[in-house]
């Protein structure tokens, strides 16, 4: 994918080609040229510092000199040299976009916005509006102004459809102002337009991720998870990294499609053995499913391998919640526990207690079941001998007795 960086370079290099025909003919002046053309930085510096020093009031030297310098790592004088050549030639749209890629480069970001603000991208040249969209883009969003980013970047994406970079910068800008829906939208046609652009297919999954968590729809969430997973497949298919595996596997997981999980995340622990994520995320699989011995093995295995911070502590908490669902109340809340969850621990011995009082009441139950289904043998045996009265003096009491087992053990 080229970068604002990089186009605005091409930008300049189209420029050469101008200026080799508007300044007289000196050896400097060519010799920098040629080194230029062929990239040999450090020749092309040496010769625009002398073509400066014989030409000080040429803006077009001095503009030269700075796009050498930058090329060649010299930031801070690529800096001062194409200020130079604003200040001497301000209506040269290409001095101010090859300065605004120096201050950025340099983190400049309010000095670049403000250089470019009062530029109007339709009075440029067409070869130069999405340089100067990308670059205003970067500007505007790094300065807390990423409704004015996505206000330009929207024209010209119109205007230049097929250029992934103004997608990716349009995506960027919309996840700026917190609309991941958008900004995925966005990433999603970079991608498609360069499918070997692997930031805007991650970018594309992630964002469809954070929509998906924050939906309260259940449809909306199954189609969010199930376009970020099919996005990460390809990236996975294309570049097989562990973060890409990792990836479709935490998409259809989201998308409760637990098997194809369980592919990537095993596909993903045999990239990287020693790491401990793909260990938990299998446990949520598994907890789902309702597997929860191995869920259980999974989370272990995760626990192995050391992990730390917010790692081990989702782990041990995953675990509380497995042996919750298992109805072993001792070791979720020694799980909970170790994940500081002073919260779940506590409502793990109310349910240990309530369990406990419902076994005593159960076994309470069980004895007074006894008694009545014994009242009622007797009964029949004082019948079997004739002794009606005493019969019915025992039988009498059973109602009374069925309707107190009712009321109490249901």
């Amino acid at each position: 994918m080229k970068t604002p960086l990089n186009r605005a370079t091409v930008a300049a290099a189209t420029l050469v080609l101008l200026l080799a025909a508007s300044v007289p003919a000196h050896a400097e002046w060519n010799k920098g040229l040629e080194a230029y053309k062929n990239k040999d930085w450090a020749t092309a510096v040496k010769e625009f510092e002398e073509v400066t020093k014989t030409n000080p009031d040429y803006a077009g030297g001095y503009y030269m000199l700075g796009v050498s310098q930058r090329a060649a790592g010299q930031l801070s004088p690529a800096l001062a040299s194409l200020r130079k050549a604003v200040e001497l030639d301000g209506s040269q749209p290409s001095y101010k976009l090859a300065l605004a890629q120096a201050l950025l480069q340099a983190k400049q970001y309010q000095d670049a916005y403000s250089l470019l603000k009062p530029l109007s991208i339709s009075s440029l040249e067409a070869a130069h509006r999405s340089t100067y969209a990308l670059l205003f883009a970067q500007a505007a969003t790094k300065t807390n102004r990423p409704g004015e980013a996505i206000n330009v970047l929207s024209g010209q994406a119109r205007a230049d459809a097929k250029n992934p970079a103004l997608e990716q910068a349009l995506g960027a800008a919309y996840a700026a102002t917190g609309d991941e829906a958008k900004a995925y939208e966005a990433f999603k046609k970079a991608f498609e337009l360069d499918p070997s652009d692997t930031t805007s297919g991650r970018n594309a999954a992630r964002a469809a991720i954070a929509v998906a968590r924050r939906s309260n729809s259940n449809t909306e969430k199954a189609d969010y998870y199930t376009g970020a997973a099919r996005i990460a497949e390809k990236l996975a298919g294309s570049s097989p990294t562990f973060e890409h595996e990792l990836l479709a596997g935490e998409a259809w997981l989201g998308a409760k499609q637990y098997e194809k999980a369980l592919g990537w995340f095993g596909k993903a622990s045999a990239k990287q053995p020693k790491n401990a994520l793909p260990h938990y995320y299998s446990a949520q699989c598994r907890t789902s499913m309702g597997d929860l011995n191995d869920a259980i093995a999974d989370l272990q295995q995760a626990l192995k391998l050391g992990p730390s911070g917010k790692l081990r502590t989702q782990i041990y908490n995953q675990g509380g919640y497995v042996y919750d669902k298992k109805k072993d109340y001792d070791k979720a809340a020694q799980w909970y526990g170790e994940a500081g969850n002073q919260k779940m621990v506590a409502q793990m011995q109310d349910k240990k207690e309530t369990q406990a009082g419902n076994i005593e009441h159960d076994k309470e139950c069980r004895e007074f079941k006894k008694k009545i289904d014994a009242l009622r043998l007797q009964v029949q045996e004082l019948e079997k001998l004739g002794d009606i009265d005493n019969a019915k003096l025992l039988k009498d009491q059973l109602p009374g007795l069925e309707k107190q087992y009712a009321e109490t053990c249901g």
